[in-house]
């Protein structure tokens, strides 16, 4: 009984290990900043943002819309609030809004 038990712990904290990033918690952040520019054909969006908790101090930074809706009726200049997520090296757009 000792030695299944063993087993199945040892087991379970390899898969937890191997467990692919994408079935793991998402950190999601959010932040305000004001556009800058847009990329070609506006595949992203140049952010400079404000300071965000746990994540970075503020800068300029590209953003990649989930959706290229997301981007409509957006300018360079406008004011937004953002929220994102990491996707490899990207920074996923969850939302976007003109404040």
């Amino acid at each position: 009984m000792a030695t299944r038990r063993a087993f199945s712990l040892g087991l379970l904290s390899a898969l937890v290990v191997a467990a692919p990033r994408a079935a793991r918690a998402v950190d999601r952040y959010t932040t305000r900043g004001t556009i800058k520019s847009f990329g070609k054909a506006r595949r992203y969006v140049n952010i400079a943002h404000d300071d965000i908790p746990g994540y970075m101090a503020a800068m300029t930074m590209a953003f990649h819309p989930a959706t290229p809706a997301q981007l409509d009726g957006l300018d360079v200049g406008d004011r937004v609030e953002l929220g994102f997520v990491e996707q490899g090296d990207r920074r996923v757009l969850e939302f976007i809004r003109k404040l």
